[in-house]
């Protein structure tokens, strides 16, 4: 099997179909019309699959080799609830999304493109596959939507290995990061509700204003990685959305607002939330409104398994030659990788997709997030050689 030869031969059929999955961006729990398209292509190479959830799928390439050896490789299907500027940071964009408010920008329209690129390249060479590959399409990985009804999916298989790339706008195009260790951060997200009593702008005296104290507590809740994490943890608290009134000459009776908390222990997880409900507790009472907390997580962080990061790394040499391998500092954004990589061995890849040239370089979940889709055939590449690579070894 030559890697680099099937990732070129179906170059062109992987960007065509990123293009389509870019055009047609679907949010998360509502990725019907990608999967119906994924499905397709599925049927029409043969591969046996299944639904999961509403719209997830797992489909089942059989090798020549034992059915317990097999190895799962995953993709994600779903866009983002942000409105596309129709620039890069060069110029025009080559695709833009059709949808108003709904656009990929975080790479999960390339990285459903490349596996079924892969699913290609693996029909192609299945007579070479010393086992079985579990091609699994993710939905609703932003909202961790679709992450449970996928891991009891996979809970009868039981993968000896898994496998995902993520695009990456922080490396160079074309560049591999498979290292070991903590790549992505873990993510706990929250929600919190202050509830006062509203009236006149006038007459604040008569009220109990929550949106005041709503803003002291996103003040001093960012403030909580400069002041109660070590500095040499990594720890982030954002705030990305506040809600409160609707004009700006009454106070109103509520507030709102929500965030996340990234880290890679677990334990320091904990503390920082533990952080959040006492700090909003107190503002609140300060303030005299009632507080309430909610929260979704821990999700964990991804760590990649070693002994299978130091074989993606050969993978990646074999395929494309060792200037493709690159070394980058840990992401703090997350993943639901986390999930399966918490119970099987495996690999998160970034794939760097920066390029002056074409304008692929913001940042992801910005308006100006693009790629450079010349380094999508590096990324089925490298797939391949790892699937094959990880087959090949003993059950």
């Amino acid at each position: 099997m030559n890697a680099r030869l099937l990732g070129e031969r179906y170059e062109r059929y992987v960007i065509d179909l990123r293009r389509e999955f870019h055009r047609h961006p679907e949010p998360s729990g509502a990725e019907k019309r990608t999967s119906s398209r994924v499905i397709a292509e599925l049927e029409s190479m043969g591969i046996p699959y299944e639904v999961v959830g509403e719209c997830g799928i797992i489909a089942t390439l059989r090798g020549c080799g034992s059915t317990r050896n097999a190895v799962m490789l995953r993709a994600d299907m779903d866009a983002l609830p942000i409105q596309e500027s129709d620039r890069n940071l060069a110029g025009p964009k080559a695709v833009i999304s059709s949808m108003p408010g709904c656009a990929h920008l975080c790479g999960h329209d390339a990285h459903t493109a490349m596996l079924l690129g892969v699913a290609r390249g693996l029909s192609e060479t299945r007579d070479e596959l010393s086992g079985d590959v579990l091609l699994c399409f993710e939905q609703a990985e932003e909202t961790a939507g679709g992450i449970a009804p996928m891991m009891r999916a996979l809970e009868a298989r039981n993968p000896k290995a898994v496998w995902a790339i993520h695009v990456y706008s922080e490396l160079p195009s074309g560049a591999i990061s498979v290292e070991p260790g903590p790549r992505m951060s873990g993510m706990t997200a929250f929600s919190v509700t202050l509830r006062g009593s509203g009236g006149h702008g006038s007459r604040p005296d008569q009220t109990i204003d929550p949106l005041l104290c709503a803003a002291q507590a996103v003040t001093d809740l960012c403030s909580i990685p400069a002041r109660e994490v070590k500095p040499t943890d990594a720890g982030v608290v954002t705030i990305g959305m506040i809600r409160a009134g609707e004009a700006g000459n009454v106070i109103p009776d509520s507030a709102s607002f929500a965030g996340t908390a990234r880290f890679f222990d677990p334990c320091l997880g904990e503390r920082i939330i533990e952080s959040v409900e006492r700090i909003v507790t107190h503002i609140a009472a300060a303030h005299r409104c009632e507080a309430s907390v909610t929260t979704d997580g821990p999700h964990p962080a991804v760590i990649n398994d070693a002994a299978l990061s130091a074989l993606a790394a050969r993978s990646v040499q074999a395929a494309l030659g060792p200037e493709r391998l690159a070394s980058c500092e840990p992401w703090m954004a997350s993943e639901t990788m986390g999930c399966y990589l918490a119970k099987y061995p495996g690999v998160l890849a970034l794939l760097g997709t920066a390029c002056d040239k074409v304008g692929a370089g913001a940042p992801h979940h910005s308006p100006s997030f693009d790629i450079d889709e010349s380094a999508l055939k590096y990324g089925v590449a490298a797939t391949l050689q790892f699937t094959h690579d990880v087959l090949r070894q003993s059950p």
